[in-house]
Formats: C-alpha cells, sequence, structure tokens
C-alpha cells in the first residue's frame, strides 16, 4: 500500500508540473507559441492526467478505509 501511495504522489506531482507548464505558457514569445502550437497537446494533458490522478487517490483511499 505504501508503493500505492508513492505512484499517487508522483501522479500528483507531474499533474502539478504539467499545470505550472500550462500557466508559463503565455510567457513565451507569441512565434514561438504560433510555431509550436501546444495549446491543444497541454489541454489534453492537463484532462486526462487530472483524471488519473483523482482516479488512483480515490481507489487509494477506497482501499485504505476498506482494508
Amino acid at each position: 500500500m505504501n508503493t500505492f501511495l508513492y505512484v499517487c504522489i508522483i501522479i500528483s506531482a507531474f499533474n502539478i508540473f504539467i499545470l505550472a507548464y500550462a500557466y508559463s505558457l503565455k510567457f513565451f514569445p507569441k512565434k514561438w507559441q504560433k510555431k509550436v502550437n501546444q495549446g491543444t497537446i497541454v489541454g489534453m494533458a492537463i484532462i486526462f492526467f487530472t483524471m488519473l490522478t483523482m482516479f488512483a487517490w480515490i481507489i487509494y483511499f477506497f482501499y485504505k478505509l476498506i482494508y
């Protein structure tokens, strides 16, 4: 169970990193933003990693409370 706790913490940290990266995208030059065009990819990553984080913590607390 401790291993799964560490996995949940790592997933949460990666999710926070993605959110910080998405926030910092507006500070890059407009020319680079148009060239790379990562808005959609970052948005999808935020959605899916947030869902993964939520489900990981729900599973962890479910087994922590039941067993």
